[in-house]
């Protein structure tokens, strides 16, 4: 079948299929000592191997291959090699634990929810009721799917489920401004300080290419040294072994390219600017596109559970020029070109991450020492916990060592992001859900907390002032509520034509003041009418009301309860109760009433 291109399909015609069936490579196998492996390849492009010849009981290793293929396969929820990584740990400790025993079941039809208790309890003892539970959450994550859920007794597996055990906090706290700012400013020092070691050398290199005869005698010699590095990437030592060698390699190198030691303070610099998590930071690419010279659009790796949705396109600003240290897109500029010297020769030129690294600690050099850092593990090996503390000293707003955490840092960034959009949530929502962004970061900052009831406060005193202006336009009118201290004035309302309300008596409610009409409005709006009559009969009840309009306010929004209840709370605190003497409100506190029945003047739909 040879039609191809544009048109070579319509109506009719069917598309060109391949020849043969298709078959997906399988993640499981059997290796040459006849034990399951199972080939574990991420998103991330990184691939792990876990052979069950590592693993006790032979007899349950084919059930668990088969569920460790389901869970860490191109359709599991495990695509990561930490996650993966984690439950092949805890899965095997769950084995070992099961071989431990006097009556340890040699296959999974044995299990029973005697070993399964004797298991959690362990765990929990050595790790805690949070922690203990997460690591049996991993092996029920297992056994619940086919092929062992069906050989399995289901309560066994069940008991692996141990519910109400929590979350370890309900996330971490950011730092303070001023916390904050000295970590920003002492990573972006670092990245100046590199910008302009490297500069140094770059444009050495450039005189030599071009000016040759202007340098002196010194320059020269170390330009040919630095170019000699340069072309080949190794830093070699005339000699020394072990630890000085190390210490003179790095020395050659740091002219030309970025070093371990750099690194730390490049990941708080792009975590800080970027609002993103290290892990992305991690995964930056090379590939990038200019826009307008103004903007660069990235395409990022975002981790989450499962296979979809791992990429993302962002557009980070530049900034204006000497600037650029405070913009995303022009960090990542800067940073990707002082590596650009070390990805010619790395070993991973896709990456934007291309750090010299001391492979042989002895004079003889070796190759492919420039590469990503975190190619293997996230982690690599890098500390930037020392980098604030061991180098920098830096210290808290209460005098003590301020570690830093990536975390942390995350944090603080979300919180002021948040705060600069107004605290609407969506709209600070980038990365995660609003859910998410509330749960993990803003929820537990301090800095957060302050702010929001900053804002509660100013919302709740400009709702209740705008209540009480709305009530004083009222009572501006012609008429307003009659209120008087003695307890006859409504029940010779009600003889003369009038009726008594729950919290108040009306003149006539067959003529409205506003309308002349018979009167529609909520008992609540009586208190704004020239028809309201109110004595000290009605006293207690009032003071009822004042409490049920309390208890209702715990149940909706603050916005929602001032546009409903707010304009009689103000009439009755502002107008109404100030006309009685404290001795007759305290005497009214004292009477036994009924309840309020506020639930009879709202419509059913309005009940919270």
């Amino acid at each position: 079948m040879n039609r191809t291109g544009r048109g070579s399909t319509r109506p009719g015609v069917r598309a060109p299929l391949p020849s043969g069936a298709y078959a997906p490579s399988s993640v499981q196998r059997v290796s040459s000592a006849g034990n399951p492996v199972v080939e574990f390849e991420g998103e991330d492009g990184r691939r792990r191997t876990f052979d069950f010849a590592q693993c006790p009981l032979p007899g349950w290793h084919p059930v668990l291959a088969e569920v460790l293929a389901r869970r860490v396969g191109p359709a599991g929820g495990l695509r990561t090699s930490t996650s993966s990584l984690a439950a092949w740990n805890n899965l095997r400790a769950f084995l070992r634990f099961l071989e431990a025993r006097s009556d340890c079941p040699g296959d999974p039809s044995a299990l029973t929810v005697a070993h399964v208790n004797a298991y959690t309890a362990a765990e929990i003892g050595r790790a805690g009721p949070v922690y203990g539970a997460r690591r049996a959450d991993h092996v029920w994550r297992l056994l619940r799917l086919e092929p062992a859920a069906g050989v399995i007794d289901a309560a066994a597996i069940g008991a692996l489920r141990l519910r109400g055990a929590g979350t370890p906090g309900g996330g971490t706290a950011g730092y303070s401004d001023r916390e904050l700012a000295l970590i920003v400013d002492t990573a972006r020092r670092d990245v100046m300080q590199l910008r302009d070691r490297l500069q140094a050398t770059e444009t050495l290199l450039g005189r030599l290419s071009l000016e040759p005869a202007r340098l002196t005698d010194m320059e020269r010699a170390e330009a040919l040294r630095l170019a000699e590095i340069a072309a080949e990437g190794v830093a070699a030592p005339g000699s020394g072994q072990g630890f000085n060698a190390h210490r003179s390699r790095r020395e050659l190198a740091e002219p030309l390219f970025v070093t371990r030691r750099d690194v730390p303070a490049m990941l708080v610099l792009l975590v800080a600017v970027t609002g993103r998590n290290i892990e992305t930071v991690k995964e930056l690419p090379a590939q990038h596109r200019l826009l307008d010279g103004r903007a660069v659009e990235v395409q990022l790796t975002k981790r989450r559970r499962g296979a979809g949705r791992w990429v993302q396109t962002v557009t980070w600003e530049i900034g204006p020029p000497g600037r650029e240290l405070h913009h995303p897109g022009g960090v990542y500029l800067l940073l990707h070109r002082l590596m650009a010297c070390g990805r010619e020769l790395s070993t991973g030129p896709s990456s934007f991450w291309a750090v010299w690294r001391n492979l042989r600690r002895q004079a003889s050099a070796t190759v492919n020492e420039i590469g990503n850092p975190f190619a293997a593990a996230l982690t690599a090996g890098i500390e930037v916990r020392q980098w604030g503390l061991d180098q920098h000293r830096l210290r808290g707003d209460d005098g003590q060592p301020l570690p830093v955490a990536f975390k942390r840092l995350r944090t603080s960034v979300e919180v002021r992001r948040t705060r600069a959009l107004g605290g609407h949530l969506p709209s600070a929502a980038r990365s995660n859900t609003a859910v998410v962004l509330f749960r993990n970061y803003l929820q537990a900052d301090p800095v957060a907390r302050e702010w929001a009831q900053e804002v509660t406060s100013d919302a709740i005193t400009a709702a209740e002032q705008a209540a009480l202006d709305a009530h004083r336009s009222a009572l501006a009118g012609p008429v307003r509520p009659t209120v008087s201290g003695q307890p006859s004035m409504s029940h010779d309302a009600a003889h003369q034509g009038g009726q008594e309300g729950p919290w108040s008596a009306c003149r006539d409610v067959s003529s409205h003041p506003a309308t002349g009409r018979a009167c529609r409005s909520s008992f609540l709006d009586c208190f704004h009418c020239g028809n309201c009559l109110i004595d000290s009969s009605h006293l207690p009840r009032l003071l009822a009301l004042l409490i049920a309009l309390e208890e209702r306010r715990q149940q909706m929004t603050e916005e929602q309860w001032w546009a409903r209840y707010g304009p009689a709370w103000a009439a009755i605190r502002s107008d109404v109760l100030p006309r009685f003497t404290p001795a007759e409100v305290a005497r009214a506190r004292l009477a036994q009433v009924p309840d309020a029945l506020l639930d009879l003047v709202d419509e059913p739909w309005e009940h919270p």
